[in-house]
């Protein structure tokens, strides 16, 4: 597997430097698939793709889902844009089955509340409401090939739309992680160089249907009445590809401990429908409990309004966690923020709950 490791990162790694085109920018549908409510990769801006452990990995590199030792369970929910009164909750459960192999399920629905109907005749009367629904929901499966390499598949269904006009779509994720240890001499620090890629999205084009694009049509010169649809165009699924690097610094002065960890992380993101964004971050960690995080993305292309997207570019955040019982398992609380150029920025709380596999 080792052999096969290295040819395939560098073919995946070229074919996302090589395939952009900024002509196709804002040309695909779907785009909930591309909102992160997770707390760690949004403090980071999504710089920590090569680290991602665990349910939070199904979302960026589905081969960081093979290091879960036997449960996790993560409940997020991300403030989106504040002000708007929108929603993001996500619900991620992971379960190892045993010799490196874990199965993975992730839920993810926006929440808009309810909105107001009008029509074109009556634009401001009180017709009741409706709620748009927009879901997703994943199956993964992650192996451990060794101790370095882990890789992984997720299979996404997508579904949007109100009462009388949906749609929806399969897509297909798939990542690759590798870590090694840069300085094998030291006895308490391994496998501290992470490297990862992940291709994401990446399925058939979908369309909307229902009863909500017809309309009733008067011929003005026979008077005929008949029932007319408005054409629906298929649209693409935001197909992307992450390319993420980290490593781990032991800031201990004492060479027996390890209780200060400091870890920069990048990520290259292509996206095929929109401007490339380059990550940088950095995350402090004492003794595994308490971690604070910062993060900068840079967009390619960002001249001009035209170009530039909702967030600043920058985002912070931090964790808390402790063991529960004495088994090892682990209680988490992450915290993130990005502020916006619209509305008062966006909020990522996570919840997560790891069950320990230690004999009490």
């Amino acid at each position: 597997m080792k052999k096969y490791f290295l040819p395939i990162v560098l073919s995946l790694a070229c074919f996302a430097a090589l395939a952009g085109n900024p002509d196709r920018a804002g040309g695909a549908g779907g785009t909930q698939l591309l909102i992160n409510p997770y707390g760690r990769s949004g403090g980071l801006m999504a710089a920590n793709t090569a680290s991602l452990r665990g349910g939070e990995a199904m979302l960026f590199n589905v081969g960081g889902l093979a290091y879960t030792e036997k449960t996790e369970v993560v409940l997020s929910q991300m403030v989106y844009l504040q002000g708007t009164g929108v929603f993001v909750n996500n619900l991620s459960i992971a379960q190892s089955l045993g010799g490196g192999n874990v199965f993975g399920l992730t839920a993810t629905q926006m929440d808009f509340g309810n909105i107001p109907v009008t029509t074109e005749t009556q634009p401001d009367a009180t017709l009741g409401t409706f709620t748009p629904q927009i879901m997703n929901f994943g199956f993964a499966y992650s192996k451990k090939f060794s101790n370095s390499i882990t890789g992984g598949l997720l299979i996404r269904y997508l579904t949007e739309g109100v009462a009388n006009v949906s749609a929806s779509g399969l897509a297909l994720d798939a990542g690759v992680q590798y870590q090694t240890a840069l300085n094998p001499k030291d006895k308490i620090k391994k496998e501290d160089f992470r490297f990862g890629i992940s291709v994401r999205n990446i399925g058939a084009d979908a369309s909307y249907a229902g009863s909500g694009l017809s309309f009733r049509s008067i011929n003005p010169a026979t008077g005929a009445d008949r029932r007319a649809m408005i054409g629906s165009q298929s649209f693409n699924l935001p197909a992307l590809v992450h390319i993420g690097a980290s490593y781990d610094i032991r800031l201990d002065k004492n060479p027996d401990t390890y209780y200060h960890r400091l870890t920069p992380s990048g990520n290259f993101n292509y996206n095929a429908f929109s401007n490339n964004v380059t990550s940088l971050g950095v995350e402090y960690a004492y003794r595994e409990s308490f971690m604070v995080r910062g993060g900068y993305g840079i967009q390619s292309n960002n001249t001009g309004t035209d170009y530039q997207s909702q967030y600043y570019g920058y985002a912070g955040g931090m964790t808390i966690q402790m063991p529960i019982t004495k088994t090892g398992t682990m209680l988490g609380l992450d915290y993130a923020y990005a502020p916006t150029r619209v509305f008062n920025g966006n909020h990522n709380i996570t919840l997560r709950l790891t069950l320990g596999n230690k004999k009490s």
